[in-house]
């Protein structure tokens, strides 16, 4: 965990601060897909890093995004258990909002990942993905984005719901491009 905040990583619940994402956020992100995939062997169907965090040079929370896609036969509980072993913790099912979520925290209430279980293939899995891409191939897209989440951190600085909220009518508006 150490390692995950000396690279610049974690951020306070109750605040928001955003930050380029660096080369070491990166292979933060490819070293906690990993460890999320050795945990979840033989339950999960696959693993991706998403959000603004797993695009160089994007404005971002500093935390790490996740997203874990279950098979339609696939029951939660078994993930859970093995997430919950590994040190996550569970937060509830945000449904559509984001599926069954989980956090990593380096201390109480100090979060450096957040994890998505959703469905593989279903709706959220797909967007989560295609969102990423475009963020990651498309500068005009990238600025957008930017310019939503840079006036949501200043009017909503420490109401992260507000804030990821917020972000969904300019998220929607770039998919539908």
């Amino acid at each position: 965990m150490d390692r995950l905040t000396d690279v610049g990583l974690g951020q306070d619940y109750h605040s928001i601060t955003l930050s380029r994402t660096t080369e070491s956020w990166l292979t933060a992100g490819v070293d906690m897909q990993s460890r999320v995939a050795r945990a979840l062997d033989g339950v999960a169907t696959h693993v991706e890093v998403i959000g603004s965090s797993s695009v160089l040079g994007l404005l971002s929370k500093p935390i790490i995004d996740l997203a874990v896609g279950l098979a339609d036969n696939e029951p939660l509980q078994p993930t859970v258990t093995r997430l919950e072993a590994d040190g996550w913790i569970y937060r509830g099912d945000a449904g559509a909002e984001g599926g069954h979520v989980f956090v990593l925290e380096a201390r109480p209430w100090h979060r450096v990942a957040h994890l998505h279980v959703v469905r593989y293939d279903g709706e959220a899995w797909r967007d989560y993905l295609r969102f990423r891409d475009l963020l990651r191939r498309d500068p005009e897209a990238r600025r957008r984005y930017e310019v939503v989440k840079l006036d949501l951190a200043q009017h909503e600085p420490v109401d992260r719901r507000a804030y990821t909220k917020g972000k969904s009518e300019v998220v929607a508006s770039l998919l539908q491009a």
